[in-house]
């Protein structure tokens, strides 16, 4: 048995013995481990093994090998062939898994139920959905409306209990569900089959890590409460912005951050603990708008009524000042002049589309000198050098026929990428939101700038190292295996394409 300071002096031998020990292999290492595995496992005195063993892998996990999920479920949709979800989808998804018998996680009761029975019950096992149900309006309905009780919403049968999806909140709110259902790309109804399925976002990535993706998407389609949580289904609660910040927040979203470095953040935050949230999102009843007084205006739930045009998060060009958008472009000024003049709502809107405009010249210039290295194929790898994409082909990431991906490309790529993703649609939704900090001290404009710099100098190292080749009389070969090879790169289902698997037609 290994004590702490032991590891820690194995860690410290690793970077000190002779690269001739790490031939040598432990007479406790598994059979069944990967060469590397062994290796790591002889030098630090370890025994390597599987990652599900249970067993604590110190430094780094070096001595285990990847064993993955038990159990997976099938993709759906367009390419839902080529990819498998974890079981997590079955609580997200509920129509297509969990109130379907195959992938239902069973029950250890069996009868049928009426609400008193399943309050009675519950409140011993699950005292919390309990209380939060007491607390909702389904449980203390306006007089002359009947109790929406656990029976209304997951059935009697306990065998055979449903997860309601919006196809069963909208028999009681229809009009809410015809709201969340209308509207094009970009609204919730189409964020999990159109954004993920239909695009393929997540297909080229193992089930376990785009588990993330998919709970925020694949709620917000298919379930209500995601803005309205269980068992309270609070529309007080709705109303605020933590709600959306769960979805909407961090890299390749930012609109929480950002409404939250405006002045109406700031307010929202010092002042909106005095509110009450109980009456209706008006410019008479809240100082500053929220996430819902703006992209819900009066509880509508199409979220895309005053949108512009949808422009995949903000990655791709348009000027929403622009003639043919002028009827939107009207609805934001009428909103905003519940506490502005229009004048100034318009300076601010103008702002926006000028800065948006601006952002997009700094990526494009990046464009310029990257796609010309891949036409002078100096890139270091090119495309074909890498593991192939999930089509099972090797189209250059950032070009019409390949497959966009920030992983497994040349580092330029990689830079140009997150210029675009994470810097340019982000300055858009800077402006949007009213930021003040952000959009230019912050990640994003002179972010664009740090990133313009890295690929102009590696832009130049590249084109130094192929001068140099050049006089050298080096010929450029196929970039090094570790490019295509690796135990996390070998399961890039590029590969199963390119042994022979096939795409949905």
């Amino acid at each position: 048995m290994k004590t702490p300071g032991n590891i820690f002096m194995a860690g410290v031998l690793l970077f000190i013995v002779p690269v001739t020990l790490f031939a040598y292999v432990s007479s406790c290492t598994a059979d069944d481990a990967p060469a590397f595995q062994k290796e790591m496992a002889g030098l630090l005195g370890i025994e390597a093994g599987p990652d599900n063993s249970g067993e604590v892998y110190h430094l780094g996990g070096l001595g285990a090998h990847y064993t993955g999920p038990k159990k997976l479920f099938p993709g759906k949709g367009k390419y839902g062939e080529l990819y498998s979800f974890l079981p997590l989808i079955r609580w997200y998804d509920p129509d297509s898994y969990y109130n379907n018998l195959e992938f239902r996680p069973g029950s250890v009761l069996d009868g049928w139920y009426k609400n008193g029975q399943c309050v009675f019950c519950h409140e011993v096992e699950n005292p919390g959905i309990v209380e939060q149900w007491r607390h909702s309006k389904h449980a203390s309905p306006p007089e002359g409306m009947e109790v929406v009780g656990c029976d209304k919403c997951h059935g009697n049968n306990h065998t055979a209990l449903i997860m309601p999806s919006y196809k069963l909140c909208g028999q009681c709110h229809p009009e809410q569900l015809k709201g969340h259902r209308d509207g094009g790309q970009g609204g919730h109804a189409h964020a999990y089959t159109v954004d993920l399925l239909e695009q393929g976002c997540q297909i080229e990535k193992p089930a376990e890590e785009v588990a993330g993706c998919l709970t925020c998407h694949a709620i917000a389609e298919n379930r209500c409460d995601g803005c309205h949580s269980r068992h309270q289904f609070s529309v007080t609660e709705a109303r605020k912005t933590g709600g959306c910040a769960v979805c909407h927040s961090g890299p390749e979203q930012y609109e929480y951050e950002m409404y939250m470095q405006s002045y109406h953040g700031q307010i929202y935050q010092n002042e909106a603990y005095e509110w009450d949230w109980s009456r209706p999102l008006t410019a008479k009843n809240y100082k500053v708008p929220t996430c819902a007084y703006c992209h819900m205006d009066g509880g509508d739930h199409n979220v895309m009524k005053n949108s512009t045009v949808y422009t995949y998060m903000g990655t791709s060009l348009v000027d929403r000042g622009a003639p043919r958008y002028q009827a939107q472009r009207e609805r934001w000024v009428t909103l905003c002049k519940g506490c502005h003049s229009a004048r100034f709502a318009r300076d601010q809107l103008e702002a926006m589309d000028e800065g948006v405009k601006l952002s997009f010249t700094k990526y494009r210039e990046a464009m310029a000198l990257v796609v010309d290295l891949y036409k002078e194929k100096i890139l270091d790898p090119m495309p074909a050098d890498l593991a192939p994409d999930w089509t099972g082909g090797h189209g250059f990431s950032l070009l019409p026929g390949g497959a966009i991906r920030k992983y497994n490309v040349s580092d330029i790529e990689r830079l140009t990428y997150e210029l675009l993703v994470d810097m340019t649609d982000a300055i858009y939704k800077a402006k949007a939101h009213g930021a003040v900090y952000s959009p230019i001290y912050g990640y994003w404009e002179w972010a664009q700038d740090r990133w313009l710099v890295r690929i102009k100098a590696e832009a130049s190292r590249l084109r130094r190292i192929a001068e140099i080749e050049k006089k050298l009389g080096i010929q450029r070969t196929a970039a090094y295996d570790f490019w295509k090879h690796g135990e996390y790169t070998d399961m890039y289902l590029g590969w199963k394409m390119k042994d022979g698997g096939t795409t949905s037609e």
